[in-house]
């Protein structure tokens, strides 16, 4: 009895050991996510940094990154293909929490080599995203694209939470017991640890030449049209969005563990509730836009965005807090699913990958510019509650006036496909910062086809 390719594909040994070569990459990598990175705002906040300063750790390391990963085609072809490319940027990633381990050991470092040492870390890290978009198509066969990377997105998404919370109680006990130095040293060294076993992970994948070129020739062709007007409209409100989003975002961490005095435990509980809420609402959210599309979705989405950040206004309780959190979890699984659907469905799958490296610049400058209004109101206001209170008014405030461009997107159907992400950082009224896994996208139709009437 002859088996179908999908069986062929299931059954060889080369493609096997990649997937779970790959599985432990996502594993190890979700791993680092939620030990490492996260904590930057904490530890800047314990090393006596002021409250402005922990806020631009967590936003403008990031937009350095977006800006340099504009280099990453050319560095590519550099290093010969996307395998080599992605694990150099992966080694080099593992080795930015080194001088992390010795800051925190001394327990001291500058402000300016604490972002020079988190841009590194973003660099390589947004560097190698639409490369490894690319490289995937060479590794994973087309029929068990969307299951695959279903499980490996829930994978990733598991470790990255026992990781938040294991690392929450940590530093509780570390501070209670006077060694919160030693607490974030550890954090930063099993993070190194996490990256350098995905690098080895990434490494050890045996890649079929063929399929690379085959991959590569597919996401480097050019296309006869620009991107849709309504394209560039979403994406436009993308961007003014993120800014008033950021103007708020990176500044939850200061209020909670300064003006709120939460302790780790507090702090990481809140960020866990969020990250779990919103795992949990993607599923559902995806049987809403089956039903009702993807861009009832966006609606509601954006407009469940408004008021987030000025809830935090109403109330300091911490059960009232998780509460927020929780919803805003729910109002970001939605808007993210639905502007990924909107945005990549509609960019032919050739170009899909250079859109991604701008969409990233894209929301990477929007968080310079709503991060550095957010410093500049707190400075003026002097850090106290109150100005923390104009910050999230301001917020909601710019998020309701941006629903105008989403007015003018004229947002059209599209086929809802299987979409899974892969979790950049963890912060606390996003949720997260994701980047979509294109190849699932790309394969979604094939593993759910439709039938002919």
């Amino acid at each position: 009895m002859l088996k179908t390719p999908d069986q062929v594909s299931l059954v060889n040994p080369d493609i096997r050991r990649n997937l779970n070569r790959s599985s432990a990459d996502a594993a190890t990598f979700g791993l680092m996510v939620g030990l490492g990175e996260t904590y930057l705002p904490a530890f800047a906040l314990a090393l006596g940094m002021g409250e402005t300063s922990s806020g631009l750790i967590a936003s403008l390391p990031v937009v350095v990154g977006g800006i340099l990963q504009l280099l990453s085609m050319r560095a590519m072809k550099w290093f010969g293909n996307e395998q080599r490319w992605i694990v150099a940027c992966a080694t080099v990633q593992a080795c930015s929490f080194i001088p992390l381990v010795f800051a925190a050991i001394y327990g001291a470092i500058s402000m300016p080599m604490l972002m020079v040492i988190a841009s590194v870390y973003w660099t390589c890290g947004l560097a190698s995203g639409p490369a490894w978009n690319t490289w995937m198509d060479s590794i994973v066969p087309v029929k068990i694209r969307a299951s695959y990377f279903s499980r490996r997105s829930r994978l990733q998404q598991a470790c990255t939470f026992v990781a938040l919370i294991s690392s929450g109680l940590m530093l509780q006990v570390a501070e209670s017991g006077q060694w919160l130095m030693a607490g974030f040293a550890t954090l930063f060294a099993c993070s190194a640890i996490a990256r350098f076993v995905s690098a080895a992970s990434l490494a050890a994948h045996r890649t079929d030449e063929r399929l690379a070129e085959r991959a590569m020739q597919q996401h480097s062709g050019t296309s006869s049209g620009s991107m849709r007007r309504s394209g560039r409209r979403l994406l436009v409100y993308l961007v003014v969005v993120q800014v008033f989003v950021q103007t708020s975002g990176p500044y939850f961490a200061p209020y909670m563990l300064k003006q709120l005095e939460f302790g780790y435990f507090q702090y990481i509980s809140l960020l866990s509730v969020a990250f779990l809420s919103r795992i949990v609402a993607v599923t559902q959210w995806t049987k809403v836009a089956h039903h009702f599309g993807a861009a009832t979705l966006m609606w509601i989405g954006g407009v469940s965005l408004v008021p987030l950040s000025s809830l935090w206004i109403l109330s300091t309780n911490f059960g009232w807090l998780a509460f927020t959190q929780v919803l805003s979890g729910i109002a970001w699984a939605a808007y993210e699913l639905g502007f990924f659907l909107l945005f990549f469905e509609r960019i032919p799958s050739h170009r899909r990958t250079q859109m991604l490296t701008y969409y990233n610049l894209g929301n990477t400058i929007a968080m310079f510019a709503g991060a550095s209004i957010g410093a500049a109101i707190l400075t003026r206001l002097d850090c106290t509650r109150e100005a923390y209170y104009v910050l999230f008014g301001v917020s909601s405030v710019g998020r309701f006036l941006a629903l105008i461009l989403l007015l003018r997107a004229n947002l059209k159907p599209v086929p809802i496909r299987a979409l899974a992400v892969r979790v950049l950082a963890i912060r606390t009224e996003t949720v997260s910062l994701d980047e979509p896994e294109l190849s699932s996208m790309d394969s979604s139709r094939e593993a759910n086809p439709k039938r002919k009437k």
